[in-house]
């Protein structure tokens, strides 16, 4: 009897803890799916800036301020910078270089304005390597808000491509094949760009004619 008594206590103990242990598990998968949630609403809650918000001017200036006490700038030490600023700010890449531009070159870069400062900004385009699409896309918003480049506009584009920022065929299809329709400064930049999309086209079909040349060699 006394066997009997302790196997059903040993039983019981052994239930209750079953019973015990499920509880647990169960609210331990209650507390992660809200949380879930929570997360969810958080990410909700946060959007990216744009290019044309106060906030956005408020990074520029604490960019700004920051190169203002560098005797020469490493372009490591920058795109640090740049990146605490883009964590706690909340932006994304193709913001994050229409900034570097603003922060860079001022109200009024031109294509030795750009070309000066390629270091840090193709450490930038670099880490991670951002498509032409998005290059195009910050030197676009950059012209919507500073209408004063226009005419050195296709210098800019010709900046972008020597640097190998954005290849031939992206810069053609992105504005010959509006691409970036709809994007700010995009039909603008389209206008402007023409005489330099000419060249570019031209350049490309005569290096796809020396190919057939060199092939039927």
């Amino acid at each position: 009897k006394k066997d009997k008594k302790e196997k059903k206590d040993k039983s019981e103990k052994k239930e209750k803890k079953e019973k015990s242990d499920k509880k647990e598990k169960k609210e331990k998968k209650e507390k992660k799916a809200k949380d879930s949630d929570d997360e969810d609403d958080d990410d909700k809650d946060v959007k990216n800036l744009q290019h044309d918000e106060e906030q956005t001017k408020a990074v520029v200036s604490v960019l700004k301020e920051w190169l203002a006490g560098q005797s020469s700038p490493k372009p490591a030490d920058f795109y640090e910078e740049l990146r605490m600023q883009q964590l706690s700010k909340v932006f994304d890449h193709k913001v994050r270089l229409y900034i570097v531009f603003e922060a860079l070159c001022g109200d009024s870069m031109d294509a030795k304005a750009l070309e000066g400062q390629k270091k840090l900004v193709d450490k930038v385009i670099s880490s991670p390597k951002l498509p032409g699409s998005d290059v195009l896309w910050a030197l676009d918003a950059y012209l919507d808000l500073h209408e004063g480049i226009s005419k050195g506009f296709p210098m800019l584009l010709k900046v972008v491509y020597d640097q190998d920022w954005a290849e031939e065929k992206e810069i053609l299809s992105y504005y010959n094949d509006d691409e970036g329709k709809g994007e700010p400064g995009f039909q603008e930049a389209k206008k402007l760009a023409a005489p330099f999309l000419k060249w570019l086209a031209e350049a490309n079909d005569s290096d796809d004619d020396d190919d057939d040349d060199s092939d039927s060699d």
